[in-house]
């Protein structure tokens, strides 16, 4: 039994892994990996080359485009064939030169058709992780969903519809004259995650449903074009049936006019064609009603005269949209022809539908058979045969059932045709909806018609392993080579296993079957019926004290009303790595008033307090099932939340806490509050003046400050002079600017002024710069002496030292975002210049950071770790992680370039934290008012650093990058030590004969003790 698990899992995993072979596209064996340059000719004058370089942050080849457009031009390229396959994501790494926002890039699809995109990137340089979702953003892009990746998106030749055509052709980087009139651009570890399997299922929905709850959806028509109609549309309750609305149509022709319709667009439905429209309709008036559909292309076709009995009875009509064409017809195509999908059905009574000139029509049951396309999923089972042990392992046989050829072989002789000949599959986890099943047969069987058979069937069981039901699937008779089957079925509701069932009826020979299968099909949803999904608390951050009731407002807004079987909420709570630590029964969803258009739905969920650990990071994952039947699609939704004390560097000075903040907006009363939550003490705000006279200052958020009891640091207007040099502020509005604003605001908790911020640009330009800082410092000092003033946050650049910035600052200031590794040689590299130039100061970092994008919290949090140590290790005074938030109110940004740098989740402005803002808090209060002490290295790998306060508490940071051996660290016996991991888990651990043994990993650990 054991070995046919593992084997199951192997099967499983070997399935997923082919299922979604990821593709390489830097192929170290060939020339420029496969790669090839130009030089944009079309655009005469630009120089480059390709080549493949090295990089210490990158151990996969790296692509270097390079381009000088000194002489004209405006861009070269690296191209690649792709190969054919049909392309779900493209992902890879890129770094641009520091400040560039986008990069360019073109991809052709299988029509030739040239989308060329301008990728947003982070301007602050460093490599960075780029994913594409190709289907998905051609799918919405133009669209409230599109994804947020671009700043401009072109199109031409092939299709030329701004469509994705499988497969894709070629992928192109640009280097580009917006990245510097000479820059490199360096791309590695580029790979397509080829698209699922897809098949096409034909499904039933509804297009009354709103009807059928009592309201109307669909438009009605008064043909004004004709004046002189009259009518309208009248909801009829309680027809045809008890408990069944329709609709009733009505027109009064005897003044004039044509027609009068009623209609609804179609335009939202996510569908590849309809196959037929059907609807109950019923008069005693109307003899015949016309109809318009307007395909795909925005072509209307129109037919006028179709025909009803006036009897008073309902009837089943049914409209086959591809037999409407070849009539009257205009617009789109214009070519008489169907193109699929509807986009928009009018149904009409016209001057010629009555005779009484007043006709009268009731419609219900509107309903379209439509063809989806269904995502096959990596095979849940698949067996192949290749394996001498798989029919033992897998299988349970009764006959003569052998495996032959890499097949599963069932064969009986004549007179052994009443013996049964059977082999039945191990079972297999199984869910309702939609599968697929696919196999391989061939046969030499004695059959005089089909009912002498070998047949493929599933059982399905349910959790106590009954058969509850048996789904045929194919047969084989006769004398057949090999044939391929591949078809959808449905398993019920109440299943939760099935397995296979081979065997041979009435017949003798043999039937060989092979490549056995089955899929479950995942069905993209045929509208979005809801439009967001806020999970609210009424504490900031969701982080809740210790103390507090563990309680979620759940608001659902819907563009339609949900059905009943949709009015349900499944949740459940996670931890960070997947396991379920709470699973809860559905719960119902309380249908509110309508607003804006929407339907709301809401209810509170309270969770079990002892089910939420004190610091560990969980999640709380929500699930509303939308559909019915087959076509089950939930909506799903999640929020991270933690209980966590009073962060403890409330209890000290800010200025003995050695972390500071800054944010995208620092103006925004939210990230005050969140920080302040976190721990953080000195807070960094939007300070400044007005560039003309009288130079008005201005400090928003340092009232907030103080009613958090947190100190401020400012930035300043040198930075308007790095980016736009002296044309909106002069000297002498810095001077007395700087004056003014600390005239207003020195005296109400500045901590420190910030100069500027990453400035670019060499020669006049950084001596333009330093003009500024020079101007500042100058009148700071004259104001008061002990204000302290950090350099702006430039990299370690000899040219700012040969222009003697050093001389007004009090210290020095560097963002970064590479390696943290990287920290130490930033820092070393300031300090060599520091000792060239007789300038030795303090260092601080008002940004340290990760390129974030497409990184998994996980990565976030262990370099937030080890950068933040590092810096500390090296010398360091303060330091900032970058950053808290960034407002999202439509909650379109989730995963974008902005929001992935933020520790809290920004999502419609409900601000939850993620994985870093916990380890953050542990991080920060954990180190609190200590100072670093000393460091160790393993020869393991494993490394260690102490930081201790005046009290012997200590703090030992420990991670190991390569292996995961266990350390032993000296310590007195019986010591107590507080564990806390990268999630926050808490452990308590006791040393034991003067030792403590910790095993540490590439996720860094925190131990807490006195020493």
């Amino acid at each position: 039994m054991i070995k046919f698990y593992l084997t199951l899992i192997l099967i499983l995993f070997a399935t997923a892994s082919n299922a979604q072979d990821v593709l390489n596209l830097i192929d170290a064996k060939k020339d420029l990996g496969g790669w090839t340059f130009g030089n944009g000719p079309e655009f005469p004058g630009a120089q480059g080359a390709l080549r493949i370089a090295k990089d210490p942050f990158r151990k996969l080849p790296v692509l270097a485009l390079s381009g000088d457009f000194s002489e004209g031009g405006n861009y070269v390229q690296a191209q690649y064939a792709l190969p054919d396959v049909p392309v779900d994501t493209l992902s890879f790494w890129l770094n641009a030169p520091t400040g560039a926002k986008s990069v360019g890039m073109r991809i052709i699809d299988g029509t030739e058709q040239c989308h060329q995109l301008k990728l947003k990137i982070n301007s602050k340089g460093g490599w960075q992780l780029i994913r594409i979702p190709v289907e998905e953003f051609f799918r919405t892009i133009g669209t409230s969903d599109a994804l947020d990746l671009t700043s401009q998106y072109e199109k031409w030749d092939g299709a030329n519809d701004g469509r994705w055509h499988q497969p894709g052709k070629l992928l192109v980087f640009l280097c580009s004259r917006d990245l510097g009139t000479k820059a490199e651009l360096l791309i590695s570890d580029v790979k397509i995650h080829p698209a699922s399997p897809k098949t096409a299922l034909r499904k039933t929905i509804p297009l009354d449903a709103i009807v059928d709850q009592g309201e109307l959806d669909w438009e009605f028509n008064l043909g004004q074009e004709f004046p002189g109609a009259k009518g309208g549309l009248v909801l009829q309750r309680d027809t045809p049936e008890k408990g069944v609305n329709a609709i009733r149509l009505h027109a009064d022709f005897t003044s004039g006019g044509a027609y009068v319709g009623i209609r609804k667009s179609l335009q939202t439905l996510n569908v590849k064609s309809f196959y037929a429209i059907h609807l109950k309709m019923r008069s005693v008036s109307t003899t015949h009603f016309a109809l318009r559909l307007v395909d795909g292309t925005g072509q209307c076709h129109q037919q006028k005269m179709f025909p009803i009995k006036a009897d008073g009875k309902w009837h089943e009509v049914t409209i086959r949209p591809s037999s409407i064409a070849g009539g009257e017809h205009w617009g789109g195509a214009n070519d008489g022809k169907w193109h699929d999908s509807v986009q928009l059905i009018e149904l009409m009574l016209n001057d010629r539908s009555s005779e009484t000139k007043q006709p009268e029509l009731f419609l219900a049951d509107i309903r379209a058979d439509v063809i989806v396309e269904a995502t096959r999923a990596a095979a849940t089972f698949r067996d192949d045969f290749d394996d001498v042990d798989s029919l033992t392992d897998n299988w349970v046989t009764t006959g003569d059932i052998t495996l032959s050829d890499q097949s599963l072989r069932l064969s009986r002789t004549l007179d052994l045709r009443q013996k049964e000949t059977i082999a039945t599959s191990k079972p297999f986890a199984v869910a309702s909806g939609a599968w697929q099943i696919q196999y391989t047969w061939r046969s030499s069987l004695h059959s005089p018609d089909n009912s002498y058979q070998g047949s493929v069937g599933l059982q399905i069981l349910n959790q106590a392993d009954a058969v509850i039901e048996t789904i045929p699937v194919g047969i084989g008779f006769g004398k057949h080579s090999q044939q391929s089957v591949s078809k959808t079925i449905r398993i019920p509701d109440g299943a939760a296993k099935a397995r296979f069932r081979v065997e041979l009826k009435k017949t003798y020979g043999q039937f060989i079957v092979d490549a056995l299968s089955a899929s479950r099909l995942k069905v993209q949803p045929i509208e979005q019926k809801i439009e967001r999904v806020l999970l609210a608390t009424e504490v900031i951050g969701n982080l809740f004290m210790p103390d507090d009731e563990t309680k979620f407002h759940i608001t659902v807004q819907t563009k339609q009303p949900l059905l009943d079987s949709e009015q349900v909420l499944r949740y459940r709570i996670r931890d960070y790595w997947g396991e379920d630590l709470l699973l809860v029964s559905d719960i119902k969803l309380v249908k509110q008033s309508r607003r804006d258009g929407l339907y709301i739905y809401s209810t509170d969920i309270i969770l079990p307090i002892e089910q939420i650990v004190i610091g560990k990071y969980h999640e709380l994952h929500v699930a509303i099932p939308i559909g019915s039947a087959d076509y089950i699609n939930d909506y799903t939704e999640y929020t991270g939340f933690a209980r966590l004390p009073l962060a403890t560097a409330k209890q000290h000075r800010p200025e003995s806490i050695p972390f500071t903040i800054r944010n995208w907006d620092s103006r925004i009363p939210d990230y005050f509050h969140l920080a302040d939550r976190l721990g953080l003490r000195t807070l960094g705000v939007w300070g400044g003046w007005t560039p003309q006279a009288p130079y008005t200052p201005e400090c928003p958020g340092i009232d907030l400050c103080k009613s958090l009891d947190a100190k401020w640091i400012t930035g300043t207007p040198a930075a308007e002079i790095e980016r736009n040099g002296f044309k909106k502020y002069s000297e002498q509005s810095l001077r007395l600017g700087i004056k003014n604003f600390l005239n207003a605001y020195a005296d109400k908790g500045l901590a420190m002024i910030a100069m500027g911020n990453e400035p670019h640009g060499t020669g006049d330009k950084v001596l333009e710069n330093v003009r500024a800082y020079q101007a500042i410092y100058e009148t700071v000092k004259e104001f008061d002496p002990h204000i302290h003033v950090l350099g702006t946050s430039v990299e370690p650049n000899e040219e700012y030292f040969k222009a003697g910035y050093q001389n007004y600052l009090d210290s020095y200031d560097f963002h970064i975002y590479e390696n943290y590794t990287d920290v130490r040689c930033t820092m070393r590299e300031y300090r060599a210049l520091m000792e060239k130039y007789d300038a030795v100061k303090p260092i601080h970092s008002t940004e340290l950071g990760l390129n974030s994008q497409g990184q998994t919290r996980l990565a976030v949090s262990r370099e937030m770790i080890k950068k933040i140590v590092s810096f500390f290790a090296e010398g360091g005074k303060t330091v900032s992680w970058f950053t808290i938030q960034s407002p999202d109110p439509e909650g379109k940004a989730r995963g974008q370039s902005s929001d992935s740098h933020c520790m809290f989740d920004c999502k419609y402005n409900l601000y939850n934290p993620r994985l870093d803002a916990i380890t953050h808090y542990h991080l920060l209060n954990s180190i609190g008012i200590k100072k670093f002490v000393r460091e160790k290295h393993y020869d393991s790998g494993a490394q260690s650093y102490l930081f201790k306060d005046a009290d012997n508490q200590c703090l030992e940071v420990l991670w190991s990058d390569v292996n995961q051996d266990e350390i032993t660290l000296p310590t007195s016996s019986g010591i107590q030590v507080k564990l806390i991991r990268i999630d926050g888990t808490i452990e308590r651990l006791v040393s034991k004969e003067g030792k403590l043994v910790v095993t540490p990993s590439e996720d860094p650990i925190l131990l807490l003790y006195v020493d």
